[in-house]
């Protein structure tokens, strides 16, 4: 019995580490300061989220596509772009394992509730 908890308590642990823990090595990139043309800007945003707010020169893989889509990406170098630090580390994680070079991270800021504006709450609540 002790051993099947040891084991369940090793999966969730390493489950945590996965999700919270920073990728070792990846830093945080301003997109106006890449300058190398061969590095590839990877959008792993949602394609709603892309859409609405677009990065000029950005490929769009969202994460939950990144499985089936990384194939495209061997052999290149990559500034991965997200909306949260989560997705950033997951796609990292996962592109790392499959031997991709991640060079750094952006992250496209969003609005919080607090700075909308009028206008904006109205939209929100359906008052026109």
């Amino acid at each position: 019995m002790t051993i099947f908890i040891i084991v369940l308590l090793l999966i969730g642990v390493n489950s945590l580490y996965k999700r919270y823990v920073p990728v070792f090595g990846l830093s945080y990139i301003e997109l106006e300061n890449i300058l190398d043309e061969e590095t590839v800007l990877l959008d792993i945003r949602d394609y709603l989220q892309a859409y609405k707010k677009p990065i000029p020169g950005a490929f769009n893989i969202p994460l939950a596509y990144i499985k089936r889509n990384y194939r495209e990406l061997n052999g290149k170098t990559i500034c991965i772009i997200g909306s949260n630090m989560l997705d950033i580390t997951l796609g990292t994680r996962f592109l790392k394992r499959k031997d991709i070079k991640v060079i750094g991270y952006y992250i496209v800021d969003k609005k919080c509730k607090n700075q909308l504006n009028s206008s904006d709450r109205r939209e929100i609540r359906g008052i026109h």
